[in-house]
């Protein structure tokens, strides 16, 4: 039976999706005392490569529909928790509405649909492919959201846990600039030294629309052979911009596509400047409070875990500390499948921007990428989303506007083959009717 991940891969699976760059491999660069080689050949760490295209990830081996209960996940040396700030003081507003198909006692029925993924995924847990939690909507409606596995010892995950979300942080980044925008505050083809002081002279040509869309030129912090040693250190926005500020341009910008994180923390520290307020109040002033995404926020790393998910490697088997602070806007967010799904509908309105914002976002630009998302076509089908990979963690966010589907994955396991679990399970969505019967075993 073929994995959904595989033991001789690199331990890391590194930071949001790390899409193979039109661009030129960097040239070896020296630092200080030592000839310290920088290898940029992708735009995430150098440990993975991680395309976003649907081929990249194809769909995990089917399993049985019989499948025995998720294992419990053995205890083992423990290193420092993946943390998840208090939740605010703020009074909330009322819940998001309860559409959880399948998620505990009380819940709906399921679906035939909904039996189908649910004994492919209980599969792909027993079989320790998998862990987390999964949301799968059809025409608007939950077909089922379960969590799967554990979230740390002996404690299941569920609906409610939160994960980290990775680069799945990006389109909130993005929607946060549009609603900026939306307010007239400022325009997606500003300079970006508009609003960073100082700015080098290299990053003059640059625009708000660059670092959205990746065609920026500018290098990847994440990429260095540094950043992984340090990863569980915290980081203020400012010395992150330090690590890749006196390094050139790598292509004019809006002329090549290059997936960088760099980019979003630029444009992190543009919310900051042009709201007046901290990136992470920013977005639950402006989204998360009015939308009543209750479990969703910044993860500070400073607080205690509250129903939190830890991150792994394998089931079993915890992985290392990521200071969710060396992400910033590029990745330090965490939520739920529910608060994912509400936005997911907010997207679909006008609640969260207007029509116009909305249709700035989701236009492609080099290489399918939008502001935040990727915008394609598979098997005829629109799909708008975007993957997140990083210490412990593995997520993937897809929406068929079209269609009113939607497909959140969110694992606490750096080796689940997120993307590829959503790509099977849109095909079994898509699938005609007299074909959808439950996968067997090859």
């Amino acid at each position: 039976m073929q994995p959904v991940y595989s033991q001789s891969r690199n331990r890391r699976r590194r930071r949001h999706h790390a899409q193979r760059a039109a661009t030129p491999v960097w040239r070896a660069v020296a630092i200080a005392a030592g000839a310290l080689l920088i290898v940029l050949g992708t735009c995430s760490a150098p440990f993975i490569t991680r395309r976003m295209q649907q081929e990249a990830a194809p769909p995990p081996t089917p399993l049985p529909a019989a499948v025995a209960p998720a294992p419990t996940v053995a205890a083992s040396a423990t290193p420092r928790p993946t943390q998840i700030p208090q939740p605010s003081a703020t009074p909330a507003p009322p819940p998001t509405p309860t559409l959880m198909a399948g998620a505990g006692p009380g819940a709906p029925p399921l679906s035939p649909l909904g039996r189908e993924i649910d004994a492919y995924l209980s599969g792909l847990t027993s079989s320790g492919q998998f862990q987390g939690a999964v949301l799968v909507a059809q025409n608007g409606e939950v077909v089922i959201a379960r969590g799967y596995g554990n979230a740390d010892d002996n404690v299941p995950n569920t609906v409610q846990t939160r994960f980290r979300l990775a680069s799945v942080t990006k389109q909130f980044t993005a929607a946060a600039i549009l609603a900026l925008q939306q307010d007239g505050k400022l325009t997606v083809d500003d300079a970006i030294c508009a609003y960073l002081d100082p700015c080098p002279d290299a990053w003059k040509p640059l625009t708000i629309r660059h670092l959205l869309t990746h065609t920026s030129g500018l290098v990847d912090y994440t990429a260095f052979a540094g950043f992984e040693p340090t990863e569980m250190n915290p980081a203020t926005p400012q010395e992150l911009v330090e690590r890749f500020r006196d390094f050139p341009l790598s292509f004019a910008p809006g002329t090549l596509y290059h997936y960088c994180n760099s980019n979003y923390v630029l444009l992190g520290l543009i919310i900051e400047r042009v709201s007046g307020m901290e990136y992470a109040d920013y977005l639950e002033q402006r989204f998360f409070v009015p939308l009543g995404m209750t479990n969703t926020g910044y993860d500070t790393s400073r607080g205690t875990i509250i129903d939190g998910a830890q991150g792994y490697v394998t089931p079993g088997r915890k992985s290392g500390f990521l200071d969710a602070s060396t992400l910033y806007a590029a990745g330090g967010l965490y939520s739920t499948v529910g608060d994912l799904f509400r936005w997911d509908q907010a997207l679909s309105t006008e609640e969260a921007l207007t029509r116009t914002q909305l249709e700035q976002m989701f236009t492609p630009a080099l290489r399918n990428y939008g502001f935040g998302w990727k915008i394609e076509t598979i098997d005829g089908r629109r799909r708008i989303s975007h993957p997140g990979n990083m210490t412990g963690v593995a997520t993937f966010f897809a929406r068929y506007p079209d269609d009113r589907a939607t497909i959140i994955v969110l694992a606490n396991m750096e080796y689940a083959n997120a993307e590829g679990i959503a790509n099977y399970v849109a095909s079994r969505m898509f699938a005609p009717a007299a074909t959808t019967t439950p996968p067997t075993t090859r």
